[in-house]
């Protein structure tokens, strides 16, 4: 539709609104017309980038600052493997990283196999929901007071095995006519963390479990509707098989070949090839972890 058929000069109305934030970049950029509205960023400074196989199956660069990426799944399904992954590439492109590990199943010793730094981490150790979600904020304030203008990965492995202080309390036949005590923490929690990612350069990976409906087919990943609100990219992952070699004669385990299913990505709907089609992006990722990394074989 040519200009001279337009009813609106919504133009002119943007820059007066614009201009009625002064200095405020931030609020200027919330202001635009429709084909303003975001698309998945071709840049890598938007992103803690990955290796080219992550683009190939989920059609972005990597972790993007500003939003909620989750891997959820079942044990040696490569999902601590990708936080490893992510915190090495975050490192070598010179941002910060903030760890929460609330397993016990992650020393200092596997860091430095992966080449990170573990002097170059925060991290937060604890299972207790309400203090995780506290330690991160006081965290994230400490961290961007002293460096404002720097980039950061937040790793929460696992986010599933938090406890909430709610539900340590209750009595066992209370918990069965009350609601998840960890819901509403969950929910303050990630708000508040996406608040922040208003102001600061915040990427999140979420590392999560998943567990079979009672009652029904199919699994759901722990944490509730509110995480799955928050993130625009979940991976659901499962182990297909070991991978074995043979060394002297004798078979050993050398990783796992696992399969990946995209259920949701928010990314997907704006992305296009180089003639500007809809790029149509595979549901599953069959990959190798081994100690090479991770290795794509669809």
């Amino acid at each position: 539709m040519s200009n001279e058929n337009k009813k609106f000069n919504f133009g002119a109305v943007i820059s007066s609104i614009q201009e009625s934030f002064d200095k405020n970049e931030r609020r200027k950029k919330q202001i635009g017309l429709g084909n303003s509205l975001e698309s998945a960023s071709n840049d890598p400074k938007d992103y803690v980038v990955l290796p080219d196989w992550f683009k190939k199956h989920f059609g972005i660069m990597g972790l993007p600052f500003g939003k909620f990426i989750q891997i959820s799944g079942k044990p040696d399904a490569g999902k601590t493997s990708l936080s490893l992954l992510a915190i090495k590439n975050a490192q070598d492109q010179g941002h910060a990283v903030i760890y929460v590990e609330t397993e016990g199943k992650t020393g200092p010793e596997d860091l430095i196999s992966k080449g990170i730094d573990p002097d170059q981490i925060i991290t937060i150790s604890t299972a207790i929901t309400e203090e995780m979600f506290e330690s991160v904020h006081t965290s994230l304030d400490a961290f961007f007071d002293k460096y404002p203008k720097d980039k950061l990965l937040l790793v929460i492995d696992s986010y599933g095995n938090t406890t909430s202080m709610r539900d340590a309390e209750l009595k066992m036949t209370e918990k069965a006519a009350k609601v998840g005590g960890a819901s509403q923490s969950n929910r303050l929690g990630l708000s508040a963390i996406k608040a922040k990612q208003l102001n600061n350069h915040i990427a999140v990976l979420v590392v999560n479990y998943s567990y079979a409906n009672i009652g029904s087919v199919g699994e759901t990943n722990a944490g509730g509707r509110a995480l799955e609100f928050f993130c625009s990219l979940v991976i659901q992952a499962s182990r297909k098989a070991w991978y074995e070699k043979t060394i002297g004669g004798v078979k050993v385990r050398a990783g796992a070949d696992v399969l990946w299913k995209v259920t949701k990505n928010h990314f997907a709907k704006s992305l296009v090839d180089e003639k500007g089609s809809p790029l149509l992006l595979p549901k599953e990722a069959v990959l190798r972890i081994s100690s090479k990394g991770f290795e794509s074989l669809t």
